[in-house]
């Protein structure tokens, strides 16, 4: 069985939400081998102090549950997810800080993400208030605008869908979190879900795996009260979503890179490059990109070569990142 970290980042909810969510996870059916709470908040306190923490915590101790309390860099969501995306675990199960999963959550979203082959996320009802009825979403990014998100009913069967929202079981190290985005991460969970079905793994929604989303009107994103921090968000999603049907390539990188990429150029699926050496391939401007897509961490293939530990040749390591 493969080990699953739960990861929960939080911000202005030491003492509301936050301690509901941390004893729903202790009282899974089926456990994480390891929790931790990044904190982002921006006057950060020892919750080792709290009298209700100092129970959490030995909970997890007599449970057999790895905890870690990491500070954060204040920098948004996105930037803590991709951390526990690269902290060596197969699978990550996120968890917000104002969302509590009833006890058969984790059982059921592990359960079917390793019951079918190329599984890349799976995630289960997120239900605030009354459930919108929902049952006739299709869960296409196309029609994020003209349908409400599956997950905000509660969900009777299995079904592929091509993006996830606010909480689910992701396999980690596939696909980046958008760094480039502003602190309050509009759409980071959208953009990294519908990366991973891009790159061709499945995103399922499944049954009995309901948390209830308390949406505290306090910390998280609702913090943060600047409207041109969303607007910025949103443009650099609508730009991903404008490329849906291509695959984004970006060389950042040498001439001679631009001479080995060169030759799986033709594999690739319906390409769009952003490259440095138009007189090798026809492409747009790496500043371009950077306006469109905000950070470019995700091409970067000496970081993912170095991710991988990677000992084979730089084509290749290219086959792996677009292929």
């Amino acid at each position: 069985m493969s080990k699953v970290l739960c990861s929960i980042a939080t911000r202005g909810r030491y003492f509301s939400t936050l301690p509901m969510v941390l004893q729903a996870v202790i009282n899974q059916t089926w456990l994480p081998n390891k929790v931790v709470i990044f904190d982002d908040n921006d006057e950060p306190q020892d919750m080792r102090q709290e009298f209700i923490y100092q129970h959490l915590f030995q909970q997890m101790q007599i449970k057999g549950i790895e905890w870690e309390w990491l500070f954060a860099d204040k920098k948004g969501q996105h930037h803590i997810h991709q951390k526990a995306n690269l902290m060596g675990y197969e699978w990550v199960w996120r968890v917000d800080d104002d969302c509590v999963p009833e006890p058969t959550v984790l059982q059921s979203l592990y359960s079917h993400a390793t019951q079918f082959p190329n599984v890349g996320a799976v995630g289960g009802s997120i239900i605030t208030g009354e459930p919108i009825n929902a049952h006739k979403s299709t869960g296409l990014i196309k029609n994020i605008d003209s349908e409400p998100n599956i997950q905000w009913d509660f969900i009777k069967g299995i079904k592929e869908v091509e993006h996830l929202h606010c909480s689910f079981l992701y396999r980690a190290g596939i696909h980046d979190y958008n760094l480039g985005l502003s602190r309050v991460a509009h759409r980071e969970e959208t953009l990294f879900t519908f990366g991973l079905y891009k790159k061709g793994y499945k995103l399922l929604t499944v049954p009995y795996a309901t948390s209830w989303h308390m949406k505290n009107p306090q910390g998280g994103i609702r913090a943060e009260t600047k409207k041109e921090m969303f607007d910025h968000d949103e443009q650099i999603f609508r730009n991903h979503i404008s490329y849906s049907g291509s695959t984004i390539v970006v060389l950042n990188g040498g001439l001679g890179d631009h001479i080995v990429f060169n030759r799986i150029l033709p594999e690739i699926h319906n390409p769009i490059v952003f490259g440095c050496y138009p007189e090798i391939i026809k492409s747009h401007s790496i500043a371009e990109a950077q306006n469109l897509f905000g950070s470019l961490d995700q091409w970067n293939i000496y970081a993912k070569m170095d991710q991988w530990k990677w000992t084979n040749s730089l084509e290749n390591a290219y086959r792996k990142l677009y292929l």
